[in-house]
């Protein structure tokens, strides 16, 4: 197993809260990469090539912005066309985390985590758990028609 990080780097065990949707892509992705390739990257892999997307890619507005709606939704009544009260702030407007979040397990180096934080910061996500369920949801292909069945209990 080639070693991630400079030589003398450990591993340690990281737990993130991910969305429900994001879980699910998340072990569909490993398991086609299993069935394409015949190796089934690791957790620390997939999050890590999320990360190296987001980079590339230069998405770290994009998702900041994409979290800030999705824990502010618009509705229609909060439309202000003339910009009478100017851009709004970010609010809590729920309190506790996400309803469907699950946990996401991960063994990064320290170097790798290191960096993850430092990029989550930079970037002025609130924690670790948003910036990488943003950077996993932008990564991950959609599930196909047939696993969002499955997913849901129906056959």
């Amino acid at each position: 197993m080639p070693q991630m990080g400079e030589r003398g780097q450990e591993a340690g065990q990281c737990t993130i809260m991910v969305s429900s949707d994001v879980r699910k892509r998340f072990a569909h992705y490993q398991l086609t990469q299993k069935m394409t390739t015949g190796h089934e990257p690791t957790n620390a892999v997939v999050v890590r090539r999320a990360v190296l997307h987001v980079k590339k890619h230069d998405l770290f507005d994009a998702l900041r912005e994409a979290l800030r709606h999705r824990r502010q939704p618009v509705q229609e009544e909060d439309s202000d066309p003339d910009g009478l009260f100017g851009e709004v702030p970010a609010r809590r407007t729920a309190r506790g985390s996400v309803k469907d979040s699950r946990q996401q397990s991960f063994r990064p180096s320290s170097r790798e985590l290191a960096v993850i934080d430092a990029l989550a910061s930079a970037y002025t996500f609130l924690n670790r758990s948003d910036f990488l369920n943003s950077a996993l949801d932008a990564f991950l292909p959609p599930l196909p028609e047939s696993a969002r069945r499955r997913g849901t209990g129906q056959a």
